[in-house]
């Protein structure tokens, strides 16, 4: 362990212009570890290390301690970064909830839906836990609700598909049932947030990775 420790700090200049959370990153594919190996070795929650190396969260006290042990390098190491970098993010599962509710201003507010929670994604991402991804998720569905919403009633606008099919009322009927889709999705949401083993939105788009 001592040897490791001093092969480690050869390299301190380089890897001390790393945050911690590139640190911890970069040490743990240096070793070859999946993200699951690590936290099991550290003995922490998954996804409390996934936050950690997405930047979300800054480990301190004892999860620093863990991490540094399962990683063989002193923990002493990550004190300057530690002290340097940005205030940690909380724990709010209420910000959780507003940006999700705020979906539904869609009733009052066209491409509301989409609007306010990309700004309220937009001002706490880096300062709430869980609100980087969470917010591509909700983003993500609402696009994808807004495409169906507006492109259907678009689309019989200037063409006469529905009506030879003999369906001329359809964009009325699925435009409505999107409408309480939405909401039923929106609402469940909100109790699902404090319930952490459940995977919301668990389908992803690309767009804003």
């Amino acid at each position: 362990m001592r040897g490791r420790h001093a092969n480690f700090t050869g390299n301190n200049f380089e890897m001390n212009k790393q945050t911690t959370s590139e640190q911890i990153r970069t040490l743990r594919k240096n070793k070859g570890l999946s993200q699951e190996a690590l936290a099991e070795m550290a003995g922490i929650n998954l996804r409390t290390l996934q936050r950690i190396e997405a930047g979300s969260a800054v480990p301190r006290g004892e999860t620093l301690r863990l991490l540094a042990q399962a990683l063989e390098v002193p923990v002493e190491h990550f004190s300057a970064t530690t002290e340097t970098s940005s205030a940690p993010a909380r724990e709010d599962t209420g910000v959780l909830k507003l940006l999700n509710l705020s979906a539904l201003s869609f009733w009052i507010l066209p491409f509301g839906n989409v609007f306010l929670p990309f700004a309220l994604w937009l001002y706490k991402r880096n300062t709430v836990v869980g609100v980087a991804d969470f917010g591509k998720r909700v983003l993500q569905f609402q696009a994808a609700w807004t495409v169906l919403a507006y492109g259907i009633p678009l689309i019989s606008m200037f063409s006469s598909i529905f009506g030879r099919l003999g369906v001329p009322q359809f964009p009325l009927y699925f435009s409505s049932a999107l409408l309480v889709i939405n909401t039923i999705v929106i609402a469940w949401t909100h109790f699902a947030v404090d319930r952490p083993k459940v995977n919301l939105f668990g389908f992803k788009l690309k767009a804003l990775r």
